[in-house]
Parts: structure tokens; sequence; C-alpha cells
């Protein structure tokens, strides 16, 4: 008679799997993770617990096993993530402050640059000390290197470089008739060579924020939220991206990867 498999055991195999694996991640279908843990049926209530099960071991599915199709590929990782943040914005940003961001009229990338992301990052707790605008650097693509520019990246202080600064969040903007995640290849390839703790994209009605795993690990998206619930999503925002929190989740991937 086969004994059932202990869903725990199997969580914890599936972690110790990722650990060694030199990618720092698993892929595989959703019914062989189904396998893997005996069931036959997948249903709502056996994925809602195999989703419990791999989160209890720190392991991030993406997409999430409830949102996956049978012959869906789910990649897990064993992501650094910050511990929750209970910093709250003081003082708050006004109401007028509010009602002005959620009302101005955006087109162009560089309106959604100036007129929504950058004030959206001064609300955050960030001064024209910290923020470089058209930030250039070299990216390298095999053996041929190429100068870009990325719209923003918020530094802990003002040295605005890559060899002695501290870069917190990098910023992508996109024109307000572009998805909001228009930018995403784009930031992504960029946050490689400038190894941000977050970065983010926007075409000023949607802010995505992902925070950066280093390139071989997943990234993970974190946050998403609408312009027009930003008055209730603030402090959401804030808890991760105020430059106190940013630079302690930096700081905590860098100690893994040194550690």
């Amino acid at each position: 008679m086969v004994r059932p498999k202990d869903p725990e055991d199997v969580a914890a195999s599936i972690q110790r799997s990722i650990e060694v694996s030199p990618k720092g991640s698993r892929r595989v279908r959703c019914h062989s993770l189904r396998a893997l843990f005996g069931f036959q049926a997948w249903t709502t209530q056996r994925k809602e617990m195999v989703a419990r099960l791999l989160e209890g071991h720190g392991i991030r599915a993406q997409p999430p096993v409830t949102e996956a199709d049978l012959h869906d590929w789910i990649v897990l990782s064993l992501p650094v993530m910050p511990p929750p943040s209970g910093s709250k914005p003081d003082p708050r940003p006004s109401d007028d402050w509010f009602d002005h961001l959620m009302s101005v009229h955006l087109d162009s990338e560089r309106e959604v640059e100036m007129y929504f992301a950058s004030p959206l990052f001064h609300g955050l707790g960030y001064s024209v000390e910290h923020e470089a605008a058209g930030f250039r650097f070299d990216m390298w693509e095999g053996v041929s290197k190429r100068r870009v520019e990325a719209d923003l990246v918020y530094f802990e202080g003002p040295a605005h470089n890559l060899d002695d600064g501290v870069p917190l969040v990098l910023v992508e903007a996109k024109a307000a008739d572009q998805p909001p995640d228009a930018g995403t290849g784009q930031v992504k390839s960029y946050a490689y060579w400038v190894k941000p703790a977050y970065y983010v994209t926007t075409n000023g009605d949607v802010i995505v924020v992902y925070n950066y795993q280093g390139g071989a690990v997943p990234d993970v998206k974190v946050l998403d939220v609408k312009r027009s619930e930003l008055r209730e999503r603030f402090d959401e925002l804030y808890g991760a991206l105020n430059p106190a929190a940013a630079k302690a989740a930096r700081q905590a991937k860098l100690d893994k990867l040194t550690g």
C-alpha cells in the first residue's frame, strides 16, 4: 500500500531543491507540481493549501499556483524579501497634493515622468538630492558597450553614480497611451546594471513595483496601484519605497549574496 505523501515534507523537499539549484529557482509544469504533492484532483482548496505550504517555506510561485492552469509553467524561487514595514509617512501628503496628482493631465512619457512620477517620489520621502533624472550609464551586451539613459533613479544620497552611490529605486515612465507594463523589459535590463532595491514602471495611470532579486532569481511584483487608488493605498507604496525601507531591502539582498 502506497503511503500518502506528507504535503509539508514535499514543500520542504522543493525548498531544498531550489537552494541547491545553480539558477536559484525551479521551473515546473503545474500538473507536475500537483503530482509532486500526490494529488489526482486539483481542487481550489488543494491549490490554496499548496500555495500556503510554499509560502510557509519562503517559496514564491510565479504565476501563483491558484491562478495557473494545469499545463502552465510555474517558476518556484526563494526571493529575498524585506520584512513588512510598519513605517507611515509623517507628515502624510495633504489632500491638495493627492487631488493634484490624481487630476493632472498626462500625455507624453516626459509629462508622466515630470508631472507624476517625480512628484510621487517626492511625496514618498525623496528630495532633489536623491533624484537623478535622465541617469546615463554603460550597459554591456556581450562584448559591446552602449550608453543608455534611465528616466529616474533615486539614490540614498547625493552620489549619483554606480561606483560609490547607493541606488534605491529605478523608475521607467511610459506615455499615458501605453500599457502599464510596457517598460518592464527595458527597466528590468537596466536594473541588472544599476542594482536597485526596487524598479517601477508607470504610465501615469498605474504604478507597478518590482522587488529586484539580482538577475538569477525571478523578480517579484509587490505592488500594482492605480492612480485612482493613490489616496487609499499611498501607505502601501510608502511602506515599500520610502528611502529607509528601500535601503534596508537592498542591504538584505547584499547580505545574502555576500553571506
